[in-house]
């Protein structure tokens, strides 16, 4: 994205006319979300927008993106994977974004923030699977607040270096969903543990009051 067009948007329309860009950007612009984003830090940097309101207002329109699409999931959903599914482009799409929901279950909507091709099929699928909505916005905001912040972060303090951050922001969105996803994975085998050894205690208890019972 460039930087004059963001400038421009804003003087033109001030703060709305971002959050409009970002939250529809998704359905009109073919621009990726790693370019919008550092792109704002940028122009925040250079002191032509207000660090903090940029911030908040690029991470407003994200979110408002993704529940769009987590909305459109649980109103017509069915339809729209159905027709998908069809195109060639999003069916290896689709299947990448399930296998990680199987993987991951709620967490993928946390890692989904880090990965193009399913940071909005899985909003859209789970709103199709009628995933309820708390559920939703707790992994998926809580994911969409560190990637928006680790994006804008980068065009602000890279300045002079963006072309360098801009091409390998891919690799970077990679470095960082596996980062997540050993983090979550870990969190995923705690519970396991915990929840077994729930139930081996259980158990016990269990069975010692079958002993007490049976002694008396």
């Amino acid at each position: 994205m460039d930087l004059d067009l963001v400038i421009n948007i804003i003087d033109e329309k001030s703060y709305l006319g971002l959050f409009v860009w970002l939250w529809f950007g998704l359905f009109v612009f073919p621009v990726p979300n790693e370019v919008t984003l550092m792109t704002i830090g940028l122009a925040s940097s250079m002191g032509a927008l207000n660090p903090v309101a940029a911030f908040i207002v690029a991470y407003i329109g994200i979110l408002a993106a993704f529940t769009t699409t987590y909305t459109l999931g649980r109103l017509i959903g069915t339809r729209i994977i159905e027709f998908l599914e069809k195109r060639k482009r999003f069916a290896a799409k689709i299947e990448s974004s399930m296998k990680m929901m199987e993987t991951y279950h709620a967490f993928s909507l946390l890692l989904s923030c880090f990965v193009p091709g399913a940071r909005y099929l899985i909003p859209l699928l789970y709103g199709s699977s009628r995933l309820p909505y708390r559920t939703f916005a707790f992994f998926a905001y809580s994911g969409a607040f560190v990637w928006v912040l680790i994006l804008f972060v980068l065009g602000y303090l890279f300045e002079d270096k963006m072309k360098l951050v801009m091409k390998y922001s891919e690799e970077m969105s990679v470095i960082v969903l596996l980062a997540a996803a050993v983090a979550v994975g870990f969190i995923i085998i705690r519970r396991k543990k915990n929840k077994v050894s729930a139930q081996k205690e259980a158990i016990g208890k269990e069975s010692a009051l079958l002993k007490e019972r049976r002694q008396e």
